[in-house]
């Protein structure tokens, strides 16, 4: 695949999110790549199952856009998730 470098950091950007605001599932994202990069909804759904199934909900949806930024560049636009209970 080509764009593995780019699927394991949005894998490890989720991570640290998650751990910086307290989420314990990540229920929705929305996700900017190039027009160019082979990611899509279904790989980056298969490559979170694999590296990071316990911080993904089961209905998680993915919004992926793709607009002209630079190539093996991700950015989150907004993610919805299931906080830890105090």
């Amino acid at each position: 695949m080509h764009d593995t470098y780019l699927l394991n950091k949005i894998t490890q950007s989720l991570k640290e999110i998650c751990q910086e605001h307290k989420l314990k599932k990540i229920e929705a994202f929305t996700l900017v790549v190039n027009h160019h990069s082979h990611v899509n909804e279904e790989s980056l759904r298969e490559h979170l199952e694999i590296n990071s199934k316990e911080l993904i909900g089961d209905d998680l949806q993915i919004n992926l856009q793709r607009e002209d930024i630079e190539e093996q560049t991700a950015i989150i636009h907004s993610l919805q998730g299931e906080t830890f209970e105090p």
